[in-house]
């Protein structure tokens, strides 16, 4: 139970940064407005939301664990 509590703390830990720095890069790419890097900025969005819907269920699953 320790250890299923531990690795999806620490998977959840993983994603949040994740997430964090592809949210950071994208706001980098619009604000620098390189129409060059449409593919990239339209895959970080894919990435971002798949991510949330990853986390949200590492989440639901981290409350579920027994104490």
């Amino acid at each position: 139970m320790e250890d299923t509590s531990t690795a999806l703390t620490q998977a959840r830990s993983m994603l949040i940064l994740l997430l964090a720095t592809c949210k950071q890069t994208l706001l980098a790419l619009e604000a620098a407005g390189n129409v060059l890097d449409t593919n990239l900025t339209t895959e970080l969005r894919a990435m971002i939301e798949r991510s949330e819907g990853e986390l949200e269920m590492l989440t639901d699953r981290i409350k579920g664990l027994p104490v």
